[in-house]
């Protein structure tokens, strides 16, 4: 019943709201805010798939005359895409030779003397893995071994296993969601905080370093409070660590040696990370270290030309059977539908700019200006937090963000605060199967029950985002 209902609404709403409502110093602003409703509205039902409305502003932009065609297609592939282009063929690499299950038993094998050191054991693991590679192949890879680790809990005593098998499944979709604030490459959103940035305040763009200087920090806190509240439901429960230890053990025998293929993925990955980390240095008061690309005749290079060179060496390495590493399927397995995703949410926070719908938005919302910033960071994390358990954290940073910008603009505000404490706290979808894959992944197994996921959901739902503000307004002088 939704669908059609969406389906008609959408562009009823696009021609509505230009027929009622008039800014006569932006002519184009109510065109551009009936596109804006049209899109968000169809994001947020998903009445049709989500690529699908991104491409809208490519139609209606040059037809209501707020961009040209030329203008408009080019956001389809900015510098940001090639980021993410770059990184998740790296991510596949990781996959295809093993090396993500290697890096995640490692781990493990060495934190799983009690229940909650291999709660940990399993949140550092996907957390670390997540700000390389998607949260959804994270939580595939970790459930997998986490069901490994279960079974033998049921051999041993059923009744135990049962009680920790919620617990451990949970940690791992939380830890998987959590993982990819750390890096501007762990999370889509992250992108489109980035992309914003270029469009409204580049100067004030982080550089891959300055980001992770807040996400790591943001990335362990909010660890410890995942187990914090869930590991208050071990309390009493007898830990033997022996069979678990055989467990691992019998998981790392059968990848038996690091082979040739792995070696190479592991350099290009920590290569391309050092290069990402030390591209533009470190600017502080008292001292400055310069970054590589200034030594470069040329300026120009950014995070997209280093994720490509790293992706380029994958396919030139020799993996299994002297073939490459990445041979050309790896492009047919891009989600090619998250970049059109994308590219439609840069195209259209350039039509909102353009037709000056940014601007006027910004002074409407000047009344803002009178709450408190710390108070209005937490309204903003927390709205965000529960637009995402019903809508995906992609299309919502691409509709609030641009807003989110021009209120910061227009009333002063400083824009790097809010837009982060958005863009975080869209990864922070804890309290529904359905919010993230890393969530519906682990309720799939059919051993969490869904009272259990809305009970530590909601509480994860409040205290993460007052978590993000408090590392934000602590870690700010590390931002430029």
């Amino acid at each position: 019943m939704i669908r059609p209902v969406a389906l008609a609404l959408g562009p009823l709403l696009g021609l509505a709201i230009p027929l009622s409502v008039d800014i006569p110093e932006h002519p184009h602003a109510p065109v551009m805010a009936g596109i804006a409703a049209w899109m968000a509205l169809w994001w947020i039902t998903e009445c049709v798939p989500l690529a699908v409305t991104a491409l809208i502003p490519l139609l209606a932009l040059p037809l209501t005359g707020i961009a040209t065609a030329k203008e408009v297609a080019p956001r389809y592939m900015t510098s940001i895409m090639f980021l993410f282009i770059g990184g998740f063929l790296i991510a596949q690499a990781l996959e295809r030779t093993g090396l993500h299950r290697r890096i995640a038993l490692a781990i493990l094998s060495r934190w799983h003397a009690s229940p909650l050191q291999l709660m940990a054991g399993f949140a550092g693991a996907t957390a670390f893995l997540s700000l390389w590679i998607s949260n959804t192949a994270t939580t595939m890879l970790m459930v997998t071994v986490g069901l490994a680790v279960l079974s033998r809990l049921d051999r041993d005593d059923g009744k135990q296993a049962a009680a920790f098998a919620a617990v451990l499944l949970l940690t791992i979709a939380y830890a998987a969601n959590i993982g990819g604030m750390g890096t501007p490459v762990g999370t889509v959103p992250n992108l489109v905080l980035l992309e914003t940035l270029e469009n409204y305040a580049p100067a004030l763009k982080p550089t891959f370093m300055q980001w992770m200087m807040i996400g790591i920090p943001v990335v362990l806190a909010g660890l410890a409070v995942v187990l914090a509240l869930l590991s208050r439901r071990l309390r009493g429960m007898d830990w033997s660590s022996g069979g678990m230890a055989r467990t691992l053990a019998a998981e790392q025998h059968t990848l038996g040696p690091m082979r040739r293929e792995e070696h190479f993925v592991a350099w290009v990955l920590g290569l391309t990370a050092l290069a990402w980390m030390t591209r533009k240095g470190i600017q502080a008061e008292s001292f400055s270290i310069p970054g590589w690309s200034s030594l470069l005749p040329y300026p120009g290079v950014d995070d997209g030309t280093v994720a490509i060179a790293g992706a380029l060496c994958l396919f030139l390495l020799p993996g299994a059977g002297g073939r490459p590493i990445l041979e050309k399927d790896a492009f047919s397995r891009l989600p090619w539908g998250i970049l059109i995703l994308l590219g439609g949410g840069f195209a259209l926070a350039t039509g909102m700019q353009q037709s000056g719908l940014s601007q006027w938005l910004g002074g409407q919302l000047h009344v803002f200006t009178t709450i408190p910033l710390p108070l209005m960071l937490v309204m903003i994390a927390l709205l965000m937090t529960f637009l995402t358990e019903i809508t995906s954290n992609t299309a919502i940073t691409q509709v609030m963000l641009p807003i989110l910008a021009a209120v910061a603009l227009g009333n002063d505000l400083d824009i790097i605060l809010l837009l982060m404490a958005a863009t975080l706290s869209a990864s922070c979808a804890f309290m529904l199967p359905v919010a993230t894959p890393p969530n519906a992944i682990v309720f799939g197994t059919e051993r969490i029950p869904m009272r259990a996921m809305v009970r530590a959901g909601v509480l994860l739902n409040c205290t993460m985002p007052l978590v993000i503000v408090a590392m934000l307004l602590l870690l700010r002088p590390l931002l430029p």
